[in-house]
């Protein structure tokens, strides 16, 4: 499960070749991206997502829609090739997977995410992060339509986050996450932050034919 900050890095390389911008005027445009992240309470957005698996050589996409409400609540619905759902919400994390074939609901029940790999890319997606507090970040590139950002989790870790945010309004555009594992890339469209979102849409209440799994 590669659930991600709804930013992308696109076609750029992160190698020993790729351009390092970090200045002290670096520090200004960090602050400016956290005031315009501060201002979304919530946003929806569709995705494509692509994950590589290293370790056994295998490619996935999907696609589907996303919708957050801050603080923590988080819907990731995947539309393609099967239909699946991830609610967040709080602490609680339920997958939902639909067996079409036996007609049967499977449901893995988190009480607490932090039992899962990948809590802190939900917690960067659900939540009001501070950048300069949770990641050792870099900028590979200014320009007048986009920043590109290398972050590094400051709390440790393998992962590394290659992140797009979009000029002028500074908005979240798409995120490649990498591992010694996988690799996992990103690309939101259709994103529209302030939107009114129900609380309803992270709730979910098992039905008497729905399998569970607690954790």
């Amino acid at each position: 499960m590669n659930f991600i900050f709804i930013l992308f890095f696109l076609g750029v390389s992160f190698s020993s070749s790729s351009v390092c911008l970090s200045t002290p005027n670096s520090s200004h445009l960090i602050d400016s991206i956290q005031s315009q992240w501060d201002k979304v309470q919530s946003y929806q957005a569709d995705f494509k997502q692509t994950i590589v698996s290293k370790t056994l050589g295998t490619r996935e996409e999907s696609q589907g829609t996303l919708q957050v409400k801050k603080p923590r609540k988080l819907r990731w619905e995947s539309l393609s090739p099967q239909k699946s759902t991830q609610i967040l919400n709080e602490n609680e994390l339920w997958q939902i997977r639909q067996n079409r074939r036996r007609k049967t609901t499977q449901v893995e029940y988190y009480s607490n995410i932090s039992k899962v790999l990948d809590a802190r890319s939900l917690a960067f997606l659900s939540g009001s992060i501070n950048i300069k507090k949770s990641y050792k970040y870099r900028v590979l590139s200014d320009g007048p339509q986009k920043v590109l950002l290398a972050l590094s989790p400051l709390a440790g870790g393998d992962e590394t986050y290659l992140a797009e945010i979009l000029k002028p309004g500074y908005y979240l555009g798409a995120l490649k996450m990498e591992s010694p594992e996988s690799e996992s890339r990103i690309e939101f469209s259709n994103i529209q932050t302030n939107v009114p979102l129900s609380d309803s849409l992270f709730q979910f209440e098992p039905g008497p034919k729905d399998i569970v799994h607690k954790n």
